[in-house]
């Protein structure tokens, strides 16, 4: 279908409303930003309200591996490939813990040492 908008070409502003469907489903993830609220979206069931995204039930599921007392992986999981960052001898954070993982700061942009930077670069 071939659309002439020649008849538009003097126009300031124009106005298009377009349906849009979800390619996947019938929900999508919105972007999440606190500014916006609730993130609820139409459907043609109506409105619906998105509770959980999959990445923050993932970080829930993984936050049941994790032993806050110990400040490590609980008993029935020990073994369970983790990084775990001390400084100074004390703990500070873990790859369970991290957003990013193995792609936390805390690992990767030490100044003084990069070991750990460097073996990952190496293993790539």
């Amino acid at each position: 279908m071939s659309l002439n908008l020649t008849p538009l070409d003097g126009a300031q502003r124009v106005l298009f409303e377009v349906p849009l469907v979800p390619l996947q489903g019938h929900r999508f993830q919105p972007t999440g930003f606190p500014s916006l609220g609730a993130a609820t979206f139409q459907t043609s069931k109506g409105l619906c309200l998105l509770v959980e995204s999959v990445q923050s039930m993932a970080n829930r599921l993984e936050l049941t591996c994790w032993d806050e007392a110990k400040q490590d992986v609980i008993a029935e999981l020990q073994g369970i490939s983790h990084v775990r960052v001390e400084r100074k001898g004390k703990f500070l954070t873990d790859t369970i813990l991290e957003a990013h993982r193995l792609n936390s700061p805390y690992l990767l942009e030490n100044k003084k040492d990069k070991k750990f930077f460097n073996e990952l670069e190496v293993v790539s």
